[in-house]
Parts: C-alpha cells; sequence; structure tokens
C-alpha cells in the first residue's frame, strides 16, 4: 500500500515536511507529493532535507495553481537534486504536456497526475500511460473500466464551511478510509490533499474564528477532530481567539490513545500550559507534522514495508 500526501508548496506546509523528513519517521510507502506555488527558499531546502535523509519525494514539474510555472529565472530552484533517484518527477496532464516528459533514466521514477477523463482518455490512446510508474487518477467508475493498469486514487476529503457555516457546525467527522478500499477497486494506493485540501489561495482569507484540526484514528478509520475558539463575532483577537481553541486541544488530547498524542499534537497543547501563542502558521505546520506522525504510525503497524 502506498500513500501521496499531496501539498501546495506554501511556506509552512514546506516546514512541516522538511521537519517529518529530518526526523525520518516515513516509511518507505508514504511518499509526499510537493506542487510549488512559490519560489522560496524552503522549496530547495525541504527537497535536499528528503534526499539527504534517503527518502523519495516527488515534485511537479509542471505546477497548474499560482504564477510559479511562469516565473522563468527560479532564484530556489529544486532541480539541481533531480539527479537523485530518491527525487520523482511528477508531472499534471494537462494539453501542454510533451509525453517525453514521462519517462525517467533508468534507476529513476516519474508520477502522473491525471484530474480530468477526457484528457486522461485521450493519453491513454495515445499510448502515453505506461510510461508513467505511479498513475493518480480520480477514484471513479469510469475511470477504473478505461484503465488496465495499476493506478492510485486521488481524492480530497477537506470540508470547508461554506459562508453561512462554521467548523463549529461539525467539530469531528469523518476523514478518510481510502486504504480499505483500495484492493476492491485495484489500487495500489491512495492520495489526498491531508487537511488543507485541494483549493488554493494566493493570499488566504481572513476567519472569525481560529480552528485547529487533528486528525485521529478509530479502529481503521480516520477520522478529524476540530477545536474551534468560542469568539466567532469578528476577524479580532487571534491570539486570544487560539488561547480557546487550544485549551480545548488539551483537554481532548490526554484521552486519546498513544498514537493520538504524537509529538507534534503534543508540542500544540503545550502552548495552552504555557500560554504562548506561536502564529497560526505554526499551528498549521504542527498539524500537518502530526498528521504525517501518526499515517506513519498506522502505516508501520498495517502496511510494514519488507
Amino acid at each position: 500500500m502506498l500513500y501521496f500526501p499531496y501539498f501546495r508548496g506554501r511556506q509552512y506546509d514546506l516546514l512541516a515536511l522538511k521537519n517529518i523528513a529530518q526526523q525520518h519517521v516515513l516509511p518507505a510507502n508514504i511518499i509526499p507529493i510537493i506542487e510549488p506555488v512559490r519560489d522560496i527558499r524552503a522549496l530547495p531546502q525541504t527537497v535536499a532535507a528528503f534526499v539527504d535523509h534517503d527518502q523519495p519525494v516527488v515534485v511537479i514539474a509542471n505546477p497548474t495553481v499560482s504564477d510559479y510555472a511562469l516565473t522563468q529565472q527560479k532564484l530556489h530552484d529544486w532541480r539541481p537534486y533531480q539527479d537523485n533517484p530518491n527525487l520523482i518527477v511528477g508531472h499534471v496532464l494537462t494539453p501542454m504536456l510533451i509525453p517525453d516528459s514521462l519517462t525517467a533514466p533508468a534507476g529513476h521514477h516519474t508520477l502522473l497526475i491525471a484530474r480530468q477523463y477526457d484528457e486522461l482518455k485521450a493519453a491513454h490512446h495515445a499510448g502515453w500511460l505506461t510510461a508513467p510508474d505511479y498513475l493518480l487518477v480520480p477514484p471513479e467508475a469510469r475511470i477504473r473500466q478505461l484503465l488496465d493498469r495499476p493506478t492510485v486514487s486521488l481524492f480530497d476529503h477537506a470540508w470547508f464551511p461554506e459562508h453561512d457555516r462554521s467548523y463549529a457546525d461539525i467539530v469531528d467527522g469523518f476523514f478518510s478510509d481510502d486504504w480499505t478500499l483500495a484492493d476492491f477497486n485495484n489500487y495500489v494506493g491512495f492520495s489526498d490533499y491531508t487537511i488543507g485540501g485541494s483549493h488554493y489561495s494566493e493570499h488566504g482569507y481572513p476567519a472569525k474564528a481560529v480552528t485547529l484540526h487533528l486528525t485521529y484514528f478509530r479502529g481503521n478509520q480516520l477520522r478529524i477532530h476540530r477545536f474551534v475558539s468560542t469568539d466567532r463575532n469578528d476577524f479580532r483577537h487571534p491570539k486570544e481567539k487560539f488561547f480557546q481553541a487550544v485549551a480545548k486541544l488539551a483537554e481532548w488530547l490526554p484521552q486519546q490513545p498513544a498514537v493520538t498524542q504524537t509529538p507534534a499534537a503534543q508540542q500544540l497543547a503545550a502552548y495552552h500550559e504555557q500560554q504562548h501563542f506561536p502564529g497560526l502558521g505554526v499551528v498549521k505546520r504542527l498539524s500537518l507534522e502530526h498528521h504525517l506522525q501518526l499515517m506513519a504510525q498506522y502505516f508501520k503497524e498495517n502496511f510494514p514495508v519488507d
């Protein structure tokens, strides 16, 4: 079983991945995907952390969100590491993609993400889909009927409240059990956008509440718990709202199994005792690190690598 957690290359996403690589907690069958969105120093630093620690990572060579792909001269380029076999060069299937891009040198792997059925069907008939080692597709019946090769399901499990709702409406809920259906649907693995979701916004948007997101397991089902500040009336006082939310997390975490009490989750809970506000970027980083630490432990117990 393979897991490809998909990340946009924002600053705190990359810092979370860099820390995880340095901790060396991921088994070989968890392979993060980075789609670059900004020309920042953290991008090559994160790639270097993976290859230096002999861990596989995917970087999308033709990103389709933000204007990163339009920047001709990169100040912080990841490509100097592409000769390392731990770096898997990935592509998104688009009408502009050149088939030769899907062929890798000996000892290297390639990955292709195909989100649109019509483009996938055309590539299939053109014979392109035999080249990539990993093919990520939406979990649709018509795609399974079309393809006769191993694939990886790609699905966005994150939920974002609509305008008139908030995370306080659903503080706990189902997140994923994709691995339980993989064999039945002939998938060799699964991919998702973790707790961040597939939506990308260049500048983000303000929220009236501060919400902390932690994934956890109940049996073989991955769930998500949301700790929402009690004050949700306006956009002010994020520090005070963080303390309201983290107090709920600090009360909830000790009641959970040891596997849920990851180092990242414990660090978040410690901010309640310390009454320290690290900034919402650090909170996001730790939430992502927790998810990866949690999934790593689950995979080591349930899908050990020979």
